[in-house]
């Protein structure tokens, strides 16, 4: 029996397949018709390209996804900011969008934005992110929040590290990330 909160994969703006979880909250996953039918890349090797989906008892998808995920301290951290299960499928629920890798998992109701770039930081506005160090925010909140001045930026993970890349511009040039 597929989930009814079932999520979406993404490569870029590209549907590669569904995860679900079965009644046991073991997770499943397969690929899309369409990835499928364009010849695109497997996940890994352990996931690879076949109609047939792998299903949640053999434990495959549940090996790659869940290593997309934080560990540890940083995990426990989130779930208890988030108030969610500690469960690897909730995890990608609230914060697949941030994952680790070129793959982002989202709700079936969101899809992955489409922009991208630098966000000038007033100094205030820093100063605000810095004081949230150690809280969680996830893309969802962000999408959904009306005067965030990122509404689809897609910065949470850093709220997961202690040190995080920021960027210096000088006129007529292009950022430096350092």
């Amino acid at each position: 029996m597929l989930d009814p909160d079932g999520l979406n994969v993404w490569s870029d703006q590209r549907l590669v397949g569904y995860l679900w979880r079965n009644t046991q909250g073991l997770i499943g996953f397969r690929y899309g018709e369409e990835w499928l039918a364009q010849g695109e890349f497997a996940t890994s090797h352990t996931l690879p390209l076949q109609q047939k989906g792998f299903m949640p008892e053999d434990g495959l998808a549940r090996r790659f996804f869940a290593n997309l995920l934080p560990e540890g301290g940083v995990r426990d951290q989130i779930v208890r900011d988030l108030k969610i299960a500690n469960t690897d499928f909730n995890l990608l629920r609230a914060i697949g969008g941030e994952c680790a890798g070129a793959l982002s998992i989202l709700q079936a109701e969101h899809q992955p934005s489409t922009e991208h770039g630098y966000h000038k930081v007033p100094d205030e506005e820093l100063a605000n992110l810095v004081a949230r160090r150690g809280q969680v925010s996830t893309w969802t909140e962000r999408m959904n929040a009306p005067a965030s001045p990122w509404p689809a930026a897609r910065i949470s993970v850093l709220s997961w590290l202690t040190k995080a890349p920021t960027g210096y511009q000088k006129k007529n040039h292009p950022p430096a990330i350092s």
